[in-house]
């Protein structure tokens, strides 16, 4: 058997020791990336049954992303599409379309969920995050005048990487995102294993990245919606 080409090296400068400048750096690193491209496949598990599915997702900063889920011979299930305060979601096999933010529209992933895990900013860090050491990891707490959390994101303090996120509503876990894997992409490191968990609807989603694009040209009408925004 031949031998496994092993994965490049990746050279970074080490992290500052100081939370705060190690959050900075982390959100620093996100704000160079204003387009993105990745192609992935997709476990999904949910009340006993596990489906699996292709994606692409195309991210243009500050408001717009596109995530396309398709089942392994090209057929399109599922198509979130976001532009500024217009959202459309495009389920073909159920012959629906559904426009704007709805909570009756059957699918987990809300237009928050999908800001903080793609757009970042504003939606990753809500609130004021306020960083702390444990040596091995900084943890971030963001709240607003409330005293519950919004947001806990776990950094690993060796790397500057984002290990784990978790959105809180009414101080309970709403939604839990791990990354892993990490691996060198245009001088940075992204992960290549992310899972997403609904602890309270036993819901979790695992996504294998196969391919990343790190700020390409991305033109608008990749944006387009399936039909024009608020039609019938």
């Amino acid at each position: 058997m031949g031998a496994c080409a092993a994965r490049p090296l990746i050279s970074l400068p080490a992290p500052p020791a100081d939370p705060a400048a190690l959050l900075a750096l982390v959100r620093a690193r996100e704000e160079q990336i204003t387009t993105l491209r990745a192609r992935f496949s997709a476990e999904n598990q949910r009340g006993g049954e596990t489906h699996q599915a292709n994606g692409v997702l195309l991210v243009k900063k500050p408001d717009k992303f596109r995530l396309r889920m398709m089942l392994p011979f090209g057929l399109t299930v599922f198509d979130y599409v976001r532009w500024g305060a217009h959202t459309q979601l495009a389920l073909p096999l159920e012959d629906r379309i559904v426009d704007g933010p709805s909570t009756d529209s059957g699918v987990t992933f809300s237009q928050r969920d999908l800001g903080q895990a793609f757009l970042r900013g504003p939606d990753a860090f809500p609130g004021t995050c306020v960083p702390s050491s444990d040596h091995a990891a900084v943890t971030v707490l963001c709240r607003d005048a409330s005293p519950a959390p919004l947001r806990r994101i776990v950094i690993n303090a060796a790397d500057a990487t984002i290990r784990t996120e978790t959105s809180y509503e009414a101080d309970t876990p709403h939604l839990i995102i791990r990354y892993d894997d990490y691996r060198p992409v245009d001088g940075r490191l992204l992960p290549y294993h992310i899972a997403l968990e609904y602890p309270e609807q036993h819901l979790s989603l695992q996504v294998a990245v196969q391919r990343y694009e790190v700020n390409p040209p991305l033109a608008d009408d990749l944006f387009a919606p399936v039909q024009p925004w608020g039609a019938p």
